[in-house]
């Protein structure tokens, strides 16, 4: 029973010992525990530490960046405010170039442009403003209108020539080199163009232009009047009175053709005056004077009748 006893107090000691241990093992893992804790936290703030200053200049270059991209904002809005209530976006001198015979004034007039406008608001209605003065005035072929300076605009004008004058009832109107005519007289033709009587807005009128610019200058500066004679042969017949006293009758087809040669057919007649007939093949019939009176040019068929080379002249 002893040795028994004995063997129970030693087995209880072996547990009592044994389970020390654990317990000491386990404290000791908790302490280990609680240093680690202890040491990583003693760490974070080291971390952190470091890290504050940089994530400080991040927000402060942030918020500086904010402040000039609003002041640079806030400063452009008074700009454009500032801008549009001062003088510099108002209209100040308009200006005109390229006018030959139409007014500068009658440009502006049309145009609608003032001083004191909206800069901007005639920048972007400027092709309106073309359309209406291109409709407004015929003898306008293209305008442009453009800056000349701060505040100040051009408008840039191409006219259409004008070729000859249409006289109506002790009245002259432009006819250009489009084959329009200007509803505006004058009282008196300015230049060189010759007179064009009993003429319209038709197709004889742009055959007559398109013939009269293929002359050159010398004939055409030669032509005081053309009057327009259709016939019922020939719906293109016209007559012309010359600057030395002849006359011209031909058709409008191949009035250009055979005009070219008039130099040298009023050198084969000398001082003679008269008619020469171009129509068909080229005549030409003096005129006849009584008491100093000028009468009705002779006829082709009439005997005085001389017909001239014109083959001879090509050659």
């Amino acid at each position: 029973m002893k040795k028994e006893s004995k063997k129970q107090v030693k087995l209880h000691l072996s547990s009592l010992k044994k389970g020390r241990k654990k317990e000491k093992k386990i404290v000791v893992d908790e302490h280990a525990k609680i240093r680690e804790t202890r040491n990583q936290s003693n760490k974070n703030p080291k971390s952190l530490e470091d890290t504050m200053p940089k994530l400080k200049k991040q927000r402060q270059k942030k918020l500086i960046t904010r402040l000039i991209a609003l002041i640079l904002l806030f400063s452009f809005a008074i700009l454009v405010v500032v801008y549009f209530i001062s003088p510099l976006s108002k209209v100040d001198m308009l200006s005109v170039s390229g006018t030959k015979e139409v007014a500068d004034q009658e440009i502006i007039d049309v145009s609608q442009i003032k001083s004191g406008d909206n800069l901007w608001k005639v920048f972007f209605e400027r092709k309106e403003i073309s359309k209406n003065l291109l409709s407004e005035l015929p003898q306008v072929k293209s305008m442009k209108i453009s800056f000349d300076g701060l505040n100040d605009y051009i408008i840039k004008i191409e006219e259409y020539q004008t070729v000859a004058y249409l006289a109506e009832e002790n009245k002259y109107y432009n006819i250009l080199e489009n084959g329009k005519i200007v509803n505006e007289s004058r009282k008196v033709s300015i230049g060189n163009p010759p007179i064009f009587k009993s003429f319209e807005e038709n197709k004889a009128l742009k055959a007559m232009i398109e013939q009269y610019k293929l002359l050159n200058e010398n004939i055409q500066n030669s032509i005081s009047e053309v009057e327009y004679t259709p016939s019922e042969i020939d719906d293109y017949l016209i007559k012309l009175y010359m600057n030395d006293g002849n006359e011209v009758v031909a058709s409008i087809p191949s009035f250009a053709e055979k005009m070219i040669y008039y130099p040298d057919m009023v050198k084969k007649i000398g001082d003679q005056k008269g008619t020469f007939n171009i129509e068909v093949g080229a005549y030409f019939s003096p005129f006849e004077f009584n008491n100093e009176k000028k009468e009705e040019p002779k006829t082709i068929s009439d005997e005085n009748s001389v017909k001239l080379d014109l083959d001879a002249e090509i050659q």
